[in-house]
């Protein structure tokens, strides 16, 4: 209610200053105490060929009481996206750290299978049959890796296309 009360406030006083501006045969301004109320118009001071006239304006109490509820609430939107967007590209920022920290871990396991299977080429003399299933196992645990890193890869490059 207090814009409302600065908003007449504003109106008497232009209406005022116009009545004091204006000669006093073209006075045709008259002061009210009574506040405005919704469907009452700004009044301007319009200069028409040199003479300071007061006007009755398109826009209403009402437009302007729109107006500023329209960027209460747009300014509230806006703080609420800063805070919202902060937030989300830092946990986004974690994730993708965490992400990128788990295909290095499986990238050193899938090199330390790698040594330890061609260790095992090498060491298949007498004992192959042994070591044909210990291969096999070898290398179902890389395949599982692979896809396990590939999703992992999918998934690190979805997150950094978010935040981005």
């Amino acid at each position: 209610m207090r814009s409302f009360s600065k908003i007449s406030s504003v109106v008497s006083a232009t209406a005022l200053i116009a009545a004091l501006v204006l000669p006093a045969s073209a006075m045709a301004v008259e002061l009210s105490n009574s506040s405005a109320s919704y469907g009452d118009k700004v009044s301007l001071i319009h200069n028409d060929y040199g003479k300071d006239v007061v006007i009755r304006s398109d826009v209403s109490i009402d437009d302007l009481r729109k107006m500023r509820d329209t960027m209460s609430e747009q300014s509230r939107q806006i703080e609420e996206l800063k805070r919202n967007s902060g937030s989300s590209s830092s946990s986004s920022g974690k994730e993708i750290d965490d992400l990128k920290n788990k295909v290095k871990d499986q990238d050193r396991e899938l090199d330390t299978l790698g040594r330890q299977v061609e260790d095992l080429k090498r060491n298949s003399g007498s004992s192959s049959n042994s070591n044909s299933s210990e291969i096999s196992n070898l290398k179902q645990k890389i395949n599982d890796q692979d896809r396990a890193m590939d999703q992992l890869k999918r998934t690190v490059e979805d997150l950094s296309r978010k935040v981005k």
